[in-house]
This record gives structure tokens, sequence and C-alpha cells, in this order.
């Protein structure tokens, strides 16, 4: 046992406090502190190597000179593959901002493909797509340099645990060094999370997200801010190997392997030689899905075939990496929403929460840039790079006349108390099998991805009972171990929100399906689903009409706005009365 009282608490009062390293995270930082605020990051890992970011290895761009596709084109393929849930303010941030943010993290270092077009693909588009983008890799030590070059004070290997709330205002958080076990509590005018997305810690299915275990998410509802998105999957398949066995840094991308080649590396997504004809853009053959996701499993086709296609129409064994193989996994990221489609409500186009002083950024914000689905390759890493430059400068903006936060010493010693208890506490249960059954409640394709009222009420008991019996009353002998305590915890908070909102969308819209209510239903859930929590702790749900502007013309049919065709749907809609 670790007696608590021996940790000094290591004080940071800074302007600015970014959480996570990641495109939006760097980009967070070096536009606060080029505004002229201090700022700290604190990072769970290497800055510029966090979470997501090393793997990323496209760009998206709106280049209406290469082409000749109008921004128009570009808009119908994003609500066609997003089934009209998106925030088409920050779909035409994106398309406004992305190629900004491209030339300077190229000028900053980055390898591109417009650098050597010889090794890369300079502009490309996906299958099924009007959209262009570059290939590029090697883009996280160019961030990092960039972000010491201006003066971001940095403190990498610390796990931010409890974000600090006085008077209603975040005013920073608090965490602690994962191998020494030094708590760091950063005091801030401004908190911006750039946290990443929300696995569940899938280890070993083939895709490097085990990092991103919904600290962000959890932090942000435990004071109160609203999320969003929870409903929805990440669909990105995946071979089942180990992603640090030298068999599969041969298939890595991003900054795994080499600094030199791009296209080499993981071979991209499918490409094609010209644009699609804007007026043949079918939502049926765009984006990734929940077609890949749970129809491709060792041992079984859950789905029918006809219902595997991936992006572009492609044949299942082909899709994603363009290379063939039976062996590919299709929910490698078991947890994790749509890019870009998940964490912290933004209340404006910068990012801010609906609590003062939070903002958000990247994978830990619902921007619903994408909508219910992904509107093409590239644009998770380009929309985090515009995200995180957003909330900079919005937050170096506010902290210009807000005063010095302040907080009792005493406070301070609660929380890192509270954050040290699990290597205090005399017994307890080990985080790392509370994970594994919380990982066998959640992983089965008929819970996440395919999913139903009585299936998911059946998960919700057992997650909560998990929640009661072993949330709080963790143990571990060591900081490294203190990690896995606290990434429990958060993934068995995020679990909860995934199920609760599972429950609340009684349809079927982009990566969510449920086989109770497998159809659109327009006239009730063109909204997006919010979460809190009340009194009791609990998660509770809220739909949020999108704006009406944003709803699809009266005019379509149901097949012209729904190409892609879920298992029952048409028998369905029909018994539910829902026609053209």
């Amino acid at each position: 046992m670790t007696d608590s009282k021996n940790y000094k608490i290591n004080l940071i009062e800074t302007d600015v406090f970014v959480i996570g390293g990641g495109f939006a995270g760097c980009f967070a930082a070096v536009k606060a502190a080029e505004a002229g605020a201090k700022v700290t990051m604190a990072v769970k890992g290497r800055t510029g190597r966090s979470g997501l970011t090393p793997w990323a290895n496209s760009w998206f761009v709106y280049d209406e000179y290469h082409g000749k596709i109008t921004r128009d084109d570009y808009l119908k393929q994003f609500k066609l593959s997003g089934e009209y849930l998106n925030n088409l303010d920050f779909s035409n941030l994106l398309m406004d901002e992305a190629r900004d943010r491209f030339e300077e993290v190229r000028e900053w270092g980055t390898t591109t493909a417009l650098d050597h077009p010889e090794e890369g693909r300079p502009y490309y588009y996906q299958h099924g797509t009007v959209s262009r983008s570059i290939e590029y890799c090697a883009a996280g030590d160019p961030m990092r340099r960039k972000c010491l070059s201006v003066g971001v004070e940095m403190i990498e290997r610390v796990m931010i645990v409890e974000l600090i709330k006085e008077d209603d205002k975040v005013i920073g958080g608090m965490g602690f060094h994962m191998e020494t076990g030094e708590p760091y509590a950063i005091l801030a005018k401004a908190t911006i999370l750039c946290s990443g997305p929300s696995s569940l810690k899938p280890v070993g299915m083939g895709y490097p997200c085990s990092s991103t275990t919904a600290d962000g998410d959890a932090m942000a509802i435990r004071v109160g801010a609203q999320i969003s998105g929870k409903e929805f999957n990440d669909a990105h398949p995946s071979r089942p190997f180990s992603y640090l066995d030298e068999s599969g840094l041969q298939r890595a991308s991003g900054d795994a392997t080499s600094k030199k080649t791009v296209l080499g590396l993981g071979g991209g997504p499918p490409s094609q030689d010209g644009p699609m004809n804007p007026a043949e853009l079918n939502g049926g053959q765009m984006g990734l899905r929940i077609d890949t996701a749970i129809g491709i499993n060792i041992g079984g086709q859950p789905m029918d075939p006809k219902y595997l296609k991936g992006p572009g129409g492609t044949d299942h064994v082909t899709s994603g990496s363009g290379t063939a193989d039976m062996m590919k996994m299709g929910y490698s990221t078991t947890g994790m929403g749509n890019h870009k489609g998940e964490g912290v409500f933004p209340q404006d186009i910068n990012g801010r929460s609906n609590i003062e002083g939070l903002w958000a950024a990247g994978d830990a914000m619902c921007s619903m840039q994408n909508g219910a689905g992904y509107a093409g390759f590239g644009s998770s890493s380009s929309g985090s790079a515009v995200q995180g430059a957003r909330s900079g400068w919005a937050a170096a903006d506010y902290v210009k006349d807000q005063p010095a936060p302040s907080i009792d010493a005493a406070k301070l010693e609660e929380i890192k108390d509270r954050m040290l208890f699990p290597m205090n506490n005399e017994q307890g249960f080990n985080p790392n099998w509370v994970t594994r059954i919380m990982q066998g409640i959640m992983y089965p394709y008929y819970v996440m991805y395919t999913k139903e009222q009585d299936r998911l009420e059946i998960a919700l008991k057992q997650i909560k009972y998990l929640q009661k019996k072993f949330s709080n009353n963790l143990k571990v002998d060591n900081p490294h171990e203190l990690r896995n305590a606290h990434e429990c915890r958060n993934m068995l908070l995020n679990a909860e929100m995934k199920l609760i909102a599972g429950m609340e969308r009684k349809e079927s819209r982009g990566t969510h399906y449920r086989e109770d209510y497998p159809y659109r239903d327009d006239s009730k859930y063109l909204a997006w689903v919010k979460l809190t929590l009340n009194e009791d702790g609990d998660v509770q749900p809220e739909l949020h009409p999108i704006p009406e502007k944003w709803h699809p013309e009266p005019s379509l049919s149901y097949r012209e706005k729904y190409a892609f065709v879920y298992p029952g749907e048409d028998e369905a809609r029909e018994k539910a009365g829902i026609t053209d």
C-alpha cells in the first residue's frame, strides 16, 4: 500500500491547459501560444505520437481547382454518407480551413506526397466519392518541435484524471506521472480537451487505439459537460495482429516505421482515377459502415454477404486497405464512435462546451462533421487540426480578461487522495480483470453493432453492477497499474453512455443499427443524442433536434436519401408506416 501523503503535488499555473498531444492538441497549443497565451500541454504518451495520430496517412482537402468539384458536390457527399446528421457548420469549416492547416504541418516538416509524388498520391479519390486527399507521413515529430519552438510547456507521460471545477467553472485538471506517480495540478484560465476517441481497449485486434479509453469524455461528463454521438461505432477493419509485432509494423501507416515512403507503408484506402460524377453519388457506397464492422469476423459471417460491401461498393475482402485478406476483423476499434462524431457537445464553431472554461477539439468533440458515417479518408486528421486551431484561438482570446484561478489547497489534496486511492486501498479488485469482464459484456457484435432493446438492457444492468461493485474498489501496486485503474473506470462510464445512447435512438442510421428498428425515422430522429449525469450519477439522454435547414429535401424519396439497406429494413418500415 502506498501512502498518498508521501506524494507532493507539482502545481503549475498557466493560461491555457491542453489535454492531449495529437493533431488537435498540437494545433490548439501552437495557435494559443502564437496568440500570446502561456500554454501547458499534458500528454498521456509522447507529443505528436499520441493516440491515433501516428497511424494517420491521409489529409482531406477541398480544392475546387483539382477535379473541378464544387462545394455543393462536397456537401452532398457529406450529407449522404452522414445520413443528414452532419453539423454542416463543421463540414464547411473543414472545407474552408483544412488546406491551410495542411500547408502549416507541411511547413513544419511533415513528409507529404506533394513533395514526394513518386512515393505517394498527391491527390487521390476514394472509391465512391468526389473528395480529394493527400497522403503524408511522419507528422508527429515536426508538430512536437513546433510546439516547443513557440514556448509550449510539455508534461509527457502524465495521465490527467480529473478536471478541477470551482464556482461552476473548469480551472484546470489533475493527473499523475505514469512511472513515478507524481501528482500534477495544472491551474488554468481555459482548458481544452484534445484527448482523442473512446475505445474499450481492444488490445491485439490490429488497430492501435488501446490508449484512447474515454478519458476526456469521462472527465467532462463528470463536471457537467454534455456528451454526444455515443450510439455510433467506428468501423475501421484490421487484421488481428499486434501492432507491436514486426509483421504488423510492416503493414502499418503514418509514423510507424518509415519517414520516407507514404504509399508503400500500408497502401492507403482504395483510389480511383477520377472523381465520381456528383449526380451518381450514392450513400450506400461511401464511408465505413457496420457492414465491415460486424460482417468480417474470424469464425463466421453473421450477416448476409450482400450487406458486406465496403467503401465504394468494393467486395469486403478488398475494402479498407485494398488487400484481399479473409482474416480481416471488422470491429477492431471496439468502443470508438465515428471520427469527429463523439465527445463533448459543442456550443459554437470553436468547440466551447456548456461548462465555462472548457473547450474540446478533434475526436474529443462531437462536432458531427461527418454525421452518422464517415465522409472520406483523411477527414479525421485534417478535422482535428482545423478544430484544434480554432479552439486554441478561442481559448487564447478568452483568457485575456480572465483572472488567475485559485483553489483551496485542501481541495487539491482531496482530489489527489481520490486519484491515488487505488494505490492506497488495502484490498480491492484488479482493474485488468474488471476490464476483461466489461469487454466480455460489450464486445459481442450483437451488443455493440447489432443492437436490440432487451440485449442492451441486459448489458446495461451488468455494466451498472460493475460500476457499483468495482469502480471505486480497485487495488493496484504502482503508478503504471494506477493508469489501468482510471482507464477501467472511464471505460465503464463510456460503456454506460454507449448503451444509453443506443437505446435512446430507436431507429437505424449510419453506423448505428437496431434489429428491432432497422429503418431511418426522420419524424423523430433527425436529432443528436446528448448525454449528461443526473443527481444519482446515472447517464441520462436528451434529443437535440438538428436545424431544419439541414433536413433532407422533402422531394427526395426514402431510397434517394438512404441507399444503404439494413437487414430487414423495407419490411419493418412498411409495418411502421414509413414510406416514400
